[in-house]
């Protein structure tokens, strides 16, 4: 592993798929006598990134014995198939609520309802700054993950004119990746000459970094706060004819794709989240939760870098992990 590796490894509903995993009471691992249903309301459930958290929420309701019911919107912008998802969810009256929130501000109100009825909520992967209904938190502290991409890029190229491509507008989770990265280039060589929003989408993400490609012919730096806007940009790199080489492009999130395109010597790298983990925890706390126990108010989930020297190691495990 090479030393810059060893740094940056232990850093810190309308239209909605729905999917329905049954646990086990006799698996291994479990501490339960009673079947508890839990719902589970991702962002999305159609990116890679968001198979990988369901893989471990499948894993770890079978684990644990409890019954999970998964949906989520048909993509990340759309923030009332998400409420109206939670909402049809409350109906049945589950043990507990695991959340993903599209829009904090805009989902706060759902999710203290739930709180209101007496259903325990869970947070993963991007919390609602300012509220206290949830249980607990779990998730990776997005701004120090962006402060470590901006490390990453200044050892990589110290100077040169940079594309900065944001999430969904107002999505903390993305905006804290793109913030901290800014954040370490700012007093540096590397200056950020055109900053986008492509809502996570890499069509959106493509379109936007031709653009930017037509007005900043000397741009050579992409940073992207997804992998998939990270794989829009490359598509646009492709598309434009120009050399990979001349090029430093690096997303987030670690799914099978951008790592694919970094053994392929495309992307150059992904700050890869820990999403079996998050949705595997989130299981465990949330029957924790049901159960009366005490859970801490934040959980932490560390991210690595994935470059070209461990990016085959890293695949097969997405691939072991990855829901069906």
């Amino acid at each position: 592993m090479s030393t810059r590796l060893m740094r940056f490894a232990g850093l810190f509903g309308v239209g909605a798929l729905v999917l329905t995993s049954c646990g086990n009471d006799a698996d291994a691992g479990d501490e339960s006598d009673e079947e508890y249903d839990i719902a589970v309301v991702l962002k999305t459930t159609t990116s890679p990134y968001w198979l990988q958290v369901m893989g471990g929420v499948d894993d770890g309701a079978e684990e644990l014995g409890s019954n999970v019911t998964i949906g989520g919107a048909t993509q990340e912008s759309e923030v009332q198939e998400q409420i109206d998802r939670i909402n049809t969810d409350l109906t049945r009256e589950p043990d507990a609520l695991v959340v993903s929130p599209t829009q904090a501000e805009q989902l706060e109100p759902v999710l203290q309802s739930a709180a209101d009825e007496g259903v325990p909520v869970v947070l993963v992967d991007t919390s609602v700054p300012g509220w206290d209904g949830a249980e607990t938190f779990i998730g990776t502290d997005n701004l120090d993950l962006g402060r470590s991409l901006g490390e990453f890029v200044l050892e990589e190229r110290d100077e040169g004119e940079m594309l900065a491509i944001r999430g969904v507008p107002g999505n903390p989770s993305t905006d804290d990746r793109i913030d901290g990265a800014m954040e370490v280039l700012e007093d540096s060589g590397v200056e950020v000459v055109a900053e986008l929003a492509a809502d996570s989408d890499r069509a959106q993400a493509r379109a936007a970094t031709s653009d930017a490609l037509q007005s900043n012919p000397d741009l050579s730096i992409i940073v992207a706060a997804n992998d998939d806007m990270a794989l829009g940009a490359v598509e646009a790199v492709r598309a434009a004819g120009l050399d990979f080489e001349d090029f430093l492009i690096v997303g987030v999130d670690g799914t099978e794709d951008a790592v694919d395109s970094i053994i392929a010597g495309e992307l150059d790298a992904t700050m890869a989240q820990g999403a079996y983990e998050m949705g595997h925890r989130s299981i465990e706390e949330a029957v924790r939760v049901i159960e009366g126990e005490t859970v801490e108010e934040e959980i932490a989930i560390d991210a690595t870098l994935v470059t070209g020297d461990n990016a085959e190691d890293f695949l097969e495990q997405l691939q072991d992990q990855s829901a069906e």
